[in-house]
Parts: C-alpha cells; structure tokens; sequence
C-alpha cells in the first residue's frame, strides 16, 4: 500500500517536474524574443525563474531519494561483502534522513517567519512563505523516503546491488 503510494507520488512529481521546466523554457523565450525583438521583456522574469528553479529543486528531491539516484562516490563500497553493504546503506538512508528532518524543519521555521512578515517578492509580489512551507513539504516526503528505503534494505525488499 505504502509502496503504491510512493509510485504515485513519483510519477506526479516527475510531472511536475516536466511541467516546471516546460513552463521555464516557455518564460525564457518569451522574455528573449520580446527582449530583444519588441524592445519590451516580460516584466518579473527574474522572480519567476528564481522561484520556478527553487521549487524544482525540491520536486525532484523525493524522487531522488526514493530512487537513491544521488551523486555518490563509492570508495570502498565496492569491496563490502552484502551483509556490510546492507549495514552501510541502512546507515546511509537513517543519516539523510535526519539531515533531511533538520532541513524540512527550518524551512518550516522560516516559512512562518516569512509568513509572520508578509514577506513579498520585490515586483510580482508574490508571497514567499507558501513557497518555503511547499519546501519544507517536499523535504519531509524526501525524508519519508529514505526511512522506506532503510526500512527495504533491513527486512530484504531492496536489491543489494554493487557498483552503483
């Protein structure tokens, strides 16, 4: 059940993945081509692209984590026998999700203080605090993520696989 859930949730968040970045390239030409064809570019580019490049970042997370398609570097994973690899991955997950708890933590903080404030952004103002509580919710089922991951790897529903 858990599990379908998280297939779920990945697809959707590849959408809108795809539908962030789609929506970028769209904003980009349509700044350049009015920039430099019309004379005119389109007003709050900038805040739109900071902020579309924010939140991507943090769609793709979970995905990344559920799927452990991270940049690592294996030096001597290559060389542990199964059973210290299963220990050395279950440590791994439970490490970045306490990482990751902290991260969704003060993201939330910051969020209320954005909230508190009335935070804007400078032209469009948009309100920022929706924007780092979607963060900080994004961080959290990334975190959720990996405790499933250790969770696989102790009870043997997660391939052991080397050279990753």
């Amino acid at each position: 059940m858990l599990k379908n859930i998280f297939e779920i949730s990945n697809k959707l968040l590849l959408s809108l993945c795809v539908l962030s970045l789609t929506i970028l390239v769209l904003i980009t030409v349509i700044d350049v081509f009015g920039r430099y064809l019309l004379g005119s570019p389109l007003p709050g580019t900038t805040e739109i692209t900071e902020i579309i490049l924010g939140l991507l970042i943090y769609i793709g997370l979970p995905y990344i984590c559920r799927n452990e398609e991270h940049v690592s570097v294996s030096l001597f994973s290559n060389y542990l026998n199964k059973s210290f690899l299963k220990v050395q991955k279950v440590l791994v997950n439970l490490i970045v999700f306490i990482l990751l708890c902290i991260i969704a933590a003060q993201l939330y903080r910051h969020g209320i203080d954005l909230y508190s404030y009335n935070e804007i952004t400078t032209y469009l103002e948009i309100p920022k605090a929706p924007i780092a509580f979607s963060m900080a919710l994004l961080t959290m089922l990334a975190a959720v993520s990996t405790l499933l991951n250790c969770y696989e790897y102790l009870f043997n529903q997660k391939l052991l696989i080397k050279n990753e």
